[in-house]
């Protein structure tokens, strides 16, 4: 289900590079984390949590570096490519992954939701690889890794802002990728179905409760796949320049979905009125 596109190949040898990671104090951004440094990777660590990078650093058997940024804050983003650079000497990977969540329905949510989980999750995204492009550029190879989701294939109901700022994602990824289809620069979309994280525990929206509530139910192991799923997909789709790492049965389900009956929406809306 992982689509191998685009004239630039993979990086197939990771060892020694210097690989950035945004959200990287807890989750699928600690799990990516500590795949790349398997690989050989030196560490730039990105959250807004300082304890949380610490643990995260102490995982790890390379080099690492840790950095306090929000990554919706374009000041703060702008200066951490130097400070990269200048505590590594290089950058060859950026994994734009810090995000969040929100649960409810659209009209029963404020609208400072919508710009939370956009300034987050969108413009996380595009300042990441706004500002660090000029940077992989002096790289003779380098890669950029977006996390989207799998509700960018299907908007899901009670997920319009979740799924407006991965839609997005998924859209921009794609037009970067097809920009830089001539350099050096390899670019990956990825998309996660459920996994289990803290991004469910901090989730904003008038049905947040509810999805804390289902993420600490006994079903979650059930339901939840662990990040390191999704840190394969993330080194695979360095090394092969995967356009779209599919990570999940329910994702792949969702892609399939929105293939073979686009815009058919109504009737998960039906199901959970009757749920909710």
């Amino acid at each position: 289900m992982n689509d191998a596109v685009g004239q630039n190949g993979g990086m197939e040898n990771l060892d020694g590079r210097v690989a950035v990671v945004t959200g990287a104090g807890s989750g699928i951004g600690r799990a990516i984390s500590l795949a790349l440094a398997e690989r050989g990777c030196a560490m730039a660590l990105v959250d807004v949590n300082q304890a949380g990078l610490d643990e995260t650093g102490a995982l790890i058997n390379t080099y690492a570096t840790t950095h306090i940024a929000d990554v919706s804050d374009r000041a703060r983003m702008s200066e951490l490519p130097d400070e990269v650079v200048a505590a590594h000497g290089a950058c060859n990977i950026l994994v734009n992954n810090a995000g969040v969540t929100a649960a409810g329905r659209f009209e029963a949510d404020d609208l400072d939701v919508l710009r939370w989980i956009t300034d987050i999750n969108v413009w996380g995204v595009v300042h990441g690889c706004h500002y660090f492009l000029p940077t992989l550029r002096k790289s003779d190879e380098a890669h950029i890794v977006n996390m989207s989701s799998m509700v960018a294939f299907v908007g899901l109901p009670q997920n319009a802002a979740y799924a407006l700022s991965k839609g997005a994602v998924r859209s921009f990824t794609e037009a970067l990728r097809g920009e830089l289809a001539g350099s050096t620069i390899g670019v990956t979309a990825v998309f996660p179905g459920s996994i289990r994280t803290n991004i469910m525990h901090a989730a904003r929206g008038a049905e947040s409760e509810r999805l804390s509530a289902m993420a600490s139910s006994r079903l979650a192991p059930l339901i939840l796949r662990p990040p390191s799923t999704v840190a394969k997909g993330v080194v695979r789709g360095i090394e092969h320049n995967r356009a779209r790492v599919v990570v999940g049965l329910d994702a792949r389900l969702l892609d399939i979905t929105a293939r073979l009956v686009p815009g058919r929406t109504g009737l998960m809306g039906r199901v959970l009125d009757k749920l909710t």
